[in-house]
């Protein structure tokens, strides 16, 4: 064998044993020992009425502010991972609940869900020194299922540091450490299972799924990348006994970041609006506005005077919202709710068959909005409906075309407002409601996919871009 071939031969062994090596499960000791002293205990009691038992599940019974019934016949359900004393302490003389938390500022700062300190009447919060403090409550998010902290040590505390949740993938090596059934730095490893979990338990639910093993004391506690950065809060399992099956879900940190630093800063947290009412993206409309896939959340509707109002359109696609890529209305939703009121943003959407760029500022809510979006007047006796359209036409006459009075989905989708003229449909004239519907009844005759109206009258911003020709997909 000559030297050449050793040589290939040594590099071919080399890179076998690289491959191997990759495959097993990384050393994880280090990574224990450094983050451990920031994770603690989370104990918060509620006195127990005169003739009343102690609830062994906690003040909330176990359920939280999260918890929900995701179950079947079998039992199994979804349940917040905390809120038992097991054996492992005495029974408690008031109603205790159990959890986890970690320190995310050395003065103090401690982070747990909302559904551990949930009715508490006090908090104590116990180090892995044994080191027991009072604690009292900065802030709590209901609708994020978070809450914030603080405890006085006297000294600066070893704090924890936020990852970027958004960069994480299915098979990424995690870390937990929590204080499952009273065992407090019990640590587990695992991979992440899937990521945007929607388990119904809230409106932003966003879940990363992980066989890592969390149990019910786990609330709380921090889910680690392999940098001992934190990339989420441990809050649910799903189980058949209550107890670990390898199916735990915890806050992205791209949530819980905001949230944190929003209820330190205020005490609580008021989420941006943008005043958009969106659809998903069909493969028809896809094809009608020419993407370059059914990815987005394709705008119906503008609210007057909201945030989206001059910046966006009806039948825009919003494609990403501050570097975040938007897949569907969902995925919008929860974006939107991760940024706090107030912040300006960049947004990129789709437009005339080409990518846009642009800056927004969220704003808070206006009082009682639901983010729905009226498209028009309601129909009336003066009015003519083309369901198929998603239109509402009124019979009196108007030079130059027929009035609209409302629009829904999918001539909204398409960006046809309420007030807007319909000059000609398939390049004919129209003049009269009657006429307009005869005409689209025709197209629909032919199975044709699509109606291509000659509109004209002021965009929901406030523009007029002249007539224009719309492509609006018959209703299904």
């Amino acid at each position: 064998m000559n030297i050449a071939t050793r040589l290939v031969c040594a590099v071919l062994l080399l890179t076998a044993t690289l491959a191997r090596a990759d495959t097993s499960p990384p050393p994880l000791a280090d990574l224990a020992a450094r983050v451990m002293p920031s994770v603690v205990s989370i104990a918060s009691t509620d006195p127990v009425p005169p003739g009343q038992q102690p609830d062994s599940n906690g003040p909330d019974g176990g359920g939280g502010d999260s918890g929900g019934d995701g179950g079947g016949d079998d039992g199994s359900a979804f349940h917040p991972a905390d809120d038992i004393s097991g054996t492992v302490l005495p029974p408690p003389k008031a109603e205790e609940a159990l959890g986890s938390g970690f320190v995310i500022d050395p003065a103090g700062y401690i982070v747990t869900n909302n559904h551990v300190i949930n009715g508490a009447a006090s908090v104590t919060v116990t180090f892995q020194d044994g080191t027991i403090l009072p604690a009292i409550i900065v802030g709590r998010d209901k609708d994020a299922d978070l809450a914030l902290l603080k405890v006085a040590a006297g000294h600066p505390l070893p704090a924890l540091s936020f990852g970027d949740s958004n960069k994480i993938r299915v098979g990424d090596w995690v870390l937990a450490i929590g204080n499952p059934f009273g065992l407090p730095g019990s640590t587990s490893a695992g991979i992440i299972s899937a990521l945007h979990r929607n388990l119904g338990a809230g409106t932003y639910d966003d879940f990363i799924q992980t066989d890592a093993p969390i149990n019910r004391g786990n609330s709380g506690g921090p889910l680690f990348n392999l940098a001992g950065q934190v990339i989420g809060v441990n809050s649910e399992i799903y189980s058949p006994s209550g107890g670990s099956v390898g199916i735990g879900f915890a806050i992205p940190s791209a949530m819980v970041a905001p949230v944190i630093q929003s209820l330190k800063t205020t005490g609580s947290m008021t989420r941006g609006w943008l005043g958009a009412d969106t659809e998903d993206v069909t493969p028809s409309v896809e094809q009608i506005l020419g993407l370059p896939d059914d990815h987005g959340a394709l705008v119906g509707a503008i609210a007057p005077h909201s945030p989206a109002a001059g910046i966006l359109r009806p039948g825009d696609v919003l494609t990403s919202l501050d570097g975040v890529a938007i897949k569907n209305p969902r995925a919008l939703l929860v974006r939107t709710g991760e940024i706090p009121a107030g912040e300006s943003v960049p947004v990129q959407f789709w437009r005339d068959g080409a990518a846009q760029d642009a800056s927004l500022r969220l704003d808070a809510p206006p009082p009682a909005t639901n983010d729905s979006i009226a498209t028009g007047p309601n129909t009336g006796p003066g009015t003519l409906t083309l369901a198929a359209l998603g239109l509402a036409l009124s019979k009196k006459p108007t030079d130059g075309g027929v009035t609209i009075t409302a629009a829904t989905s999918p001539a909204a989708t398409a960006g046809i407002v309420a007030g807007d003229l319909v000059e000609q449909v398939a390049g004919a004239d129209v003049s009269t409601a009657s006429g307009l519907k005869d005409a689209i009844d025709q197209l629909q005759a032919a199975k044709l996919p699509v109606a291509t109206l000659l509109i004209s009258g002021d965009a929901a911003d406030g523009s007029n871009p002249g007539p224009r020709w719309v492509p609006v997909a018959f209703k299904k």
